[in-house]
């Protein structure tokens, strides 16, 4: 209420702002609507995400690959330990380790220390082979001999360096033996065709140079002292003898590593087996896609009476018929063999829609993969004739289609939040017109009341002097 008493104190900002809170009641109803359309959309979202989920965890199911898993044991890992990859095909075998394959190893004469001068001059590697009898060594034509240089007045961890800065196929380190340090150089690889030569001359300008002793012939074994030589590894599996140039062997078994350890006395058991336990992984990975799915689904739609709280897409249509969806294709029948359902093989469908593992059904089911691949990953002409793998896929992806029933939905809610948004600035701009026609009104208002307040002020001084003057 505006107060004449002289001057006018008319609170317009007040006035204007209680008068705008109830202009804005229609923009509280549009963004109610806007955060309403939101968690549609968030819940849509998260449905969109688990769905793509379980069709993730059906499609491996459906893999063959899936189905190939393997595992592979030792009958004592400490002499050779198998693993087996995709696609192993179960059986079991002998193996004997005859030899191990071997890097050639070369060490020098004692040294006082790391420090002693050796001298400059080149030393020259060259890789290649020795044959079995050791009286002919073959230059490796497609490794060319390096050649490195060894700067005068050289020590004998310098030389270490420059060997090691070479990428001569030959690794060098310094061991200590007791009575002082040595060089030792080692093929970087296994194998007989790893072996290597070294001549090294001394600098002619270095008269004092010991270079030319750290050099190896293969053949003679003149030079440095070779403590071990290049050799292949030599294996025995089923009785048939089989070299490699490392002790890695991939391939001798299809689709099995052999990693040998030491040498054998008595031969190993090597026994290849589907992979129960990779299987059962998968199928819980289904089983935890599905009933997170299920789980997001219920919560999103239930109405809780006892708190009078409702979920997001309580009531939505499109949000039931996805569940009915999905449970009805958990019903899917297989041919018509002993695992032809989802149930058979130990996945029973709960009252609330969820799957529960039947532990005894399962451990049967996994006892015949066969079976269970031919439920999962079968082959038909169409999805709807290949096996269940397939046929969830596909109902999930006409779900996930352009075309299908959440694109539908989520482009419905944005055109729904993109009209809103369109009100909300076309009343926000008529609330701001509004606004500043009112606080023109009211501002004109207080200069007038104040005007007509120090009229007022003006009668009553010139009565007031008037009464004093008849007195």
């Amino acid at each position: 209420m505006a107060t004449i008493s002289g001057t006018s104190n008319l609170d317009v900002a007040g006035i204007v702002s209680q008068l705008m809170q109830i202009e804005r009641r229609p923009m509280q109803a549009i963004e109610s609507k806007l955060s309403g359309i939101q968690t549609q959309l968030s819940a849509w979202g998260k449905m969109q995400s688990a769905l793509s989920t379980l069709q993730d965890a059906a499609r491996k199911l459906g893999r063959n690959e899936t189905w190939k898993a393997a595992t592979a044991t030792s009958s004592d890992e400490s002499f050779v330990k198998a693993t087996a990859g995709s696609g192993a095909i179960t059986g079991s075998y002998s193996i004997e380790v005859l030899a191990l394959a071997s890097r050639q190893t070369l060490a020098s004469g004692s040294y006082a220390s790391t420090d002693t001068v050796v001298g400059g001059g080149t030393m020259s590697i060259q890789l290649g082979t020795l044959s079995t009898d050791g009286s002919t060594f073959t230059a490796d034509a497609e490794r060319a001999k390096v050649d490195i240089t060894i700067a005068d007045g050289a020590t004998l961890a310098q030389v270490r360096d420059a060997i090691n800065a070479a990428d001569a196929g030959v690794t060098a380190s310094l061991v200590a033996d007791g009575t002082g340090q040595r060089l030792m150089l080692r093929s970087a690889d296994t194998g007989a065709a790893q072996a290597f030569s070294v001549a090294s001359a001394n600098a002619g300008t270095d008269p004092a140079s010991q270079l030319s002793a750290l050099s190896f012939d293969p053949v003679t074994g003149s030079g440095m002292q070779r403590t071990q030589s290049a050799s292949d590894a030599s294996v025995k599996v089923n009785g048939l003898t089989v070299a490699a140039a490392g002790n890695r062997l991939d391939g001798v078994i299809e689709n099995v590593t052999l990693e040998l350890r030491r040498e054998t006395t008595t031969p190993i058991d090597i026994g290849v087996t589907s992979d129960a336990k990779a299987l059962r992984e998968s199928l819980d990975g289904f089983v935890k896609a599905y009933n997170d799915l299920n789980k997001l689904i219920a919560d999103q739609t239930r109405y809780d009476p006892a708190t009078k709280s409702a979920g997001p897409l309580q009531g939505n249509q499109s949000a039931v018929r996805v569940q009915q969806r999905m449970r009805e294709m958990l019903r899917t029948t297989v041919g018509d063999g002993s695992f032809n359902s989802l149930n058979a093989i130990g996945l029973e469908l709960q009252r609330d829609g969820s799957l529960s593992v039947n532990e005894s059904k399962m451990t049967k089911a996994l006892a015949s993969p066969d079976k269970l691949q031919n439920f999962f990953a079968a082959v038909g002409a169409t999805p709807d004739e290949g096996g269940f793998s397939g046929r969830l896929s596909a109902s999930i992806g006409a779900l996930l289609d352009p075309e299908g029933t959440l694109p539908a939905v989520t482009d419905s809610l944005n055109s729904q939040r993109r009209s809103a948004e369109q009100q909300q600035e076309r009343l926000e701009a008529r609330l701001d017109a509004i606004q500043k026609r009112l606080m023109r009104q009211y501002t004109a208002l207080d200069a007038n009341l104040s005007r007509i307040s120090g009229s007022f002020a003006g009668v009553e001084g010139l009565l007031n002097n008037m009464n004093q003057q008849q007195k």
